[in-house]
């Protein structure tokens, strides 16, 4: 019988080292691997900071919603806010506060630079501090996640005796509450509000007004104070060219 002249052809699957058959060559398949590797090690980064982005913006609004709501439902028990009574922060809470959250919550008292501060430690991982103050004038720290709190970090001052907030903005987002009925000038943006992101001796209602100042959200700035407030004035999301990397 003779022999048919036509060659067999592998009909495997995988890798071809003949440049005849179907399939990709060895090298083409390195040199695609390497193609996605180099393209997943420049986008991976900036998913990864996206996705943080995301969680951060998700517990500001939440935080944001669960004090105020609490506070609604104090003052139909305690009165309008701006009669409230000047507590130290942990009492303040205590009193006003905490009893009307509707989740649930870890409760510590730290000694801080003022006196003794409240850290509260929510179910979702994030963590809320609050500033003792005699003055009806209440400074928050929150935390979006809780881990990145630290004791001694919270206290902790430059040779002068001066706190250093360096990861405000980052780790953690400043917010105030003014129940005094006559603040000083400072206080404007405060007065008759609720639980507000940090804008004591801030200069207008917007994201530009946020970059200036001792406070100033920038990456230079020692305190960003004003990050809550420029995330709050960009509809509760963090802008393309916002100064540091939220962790």
């Amino acid at each position: 019988m003779q022999k048919s002249s036509i060659a067999r052809k592998y009909r495997g699957g995988g890798v071809s080292t003949s440049k005849s058959g179907q399939g990709f060559t060895l090298a083409e398949v390195l040199i695609t691997l390497g193609i996605i590797g180099i393209v997943a090690a420049m986008t991976l980064p900036s998913l990864i900071q996206t996705n943080k982005n995301l969680e951060v913006e998700t517990r500001l609004k939440k935080i944001y919603s669960v004090m105020n709501q609490a506070i609604l439902f104090s003052e139909e028990e305690n009165g309008p806010k701006e009669y409230w009574e000047c507590l130290p922060g942990n009492r303040f809470m205590e009193k006003y506060i905490i009893p009307y959250f509707a989740d649930g919550y870890l409760e510590n008292t730290i000694q801080g630079y003022s006196g003794a501060n409240i850290v509260l430690f929510f179910l979702d991982g994030s963590a809320l501090t609050a500033k003792s103050s005699a003055s009806c004038k209440y400074d928050f720290f929150f935390y979006p996640h809780a881990r990145y709190f630290d004791e001694d970090a919270y206290n902790r001052t430059d040779e002068d005796g001066n706190l250093i907030r360096e990861d405000s903005g980052i780790t953690f987002f400043a917010f105030r509450m003014v129940t005094n009925k006559s603040p000083d000038n400072g206080d404007k943006y405060h007065l008759g509000k609720g639980f507000e992101p940090y804008k004591y001796n801030l200069r207008g209602l917007d994201i530009e007004a946020t970059k200036t100042g001792s406070f100033a959200c920038t990456k230079e700035s020692r305190n960003r104070a004003y990050c809550a407030a420029l995330i709050q004035f960009n509809n509760w999301k963090i802008p393309d060219d916002y100064p540091v990397k939220v962790r």
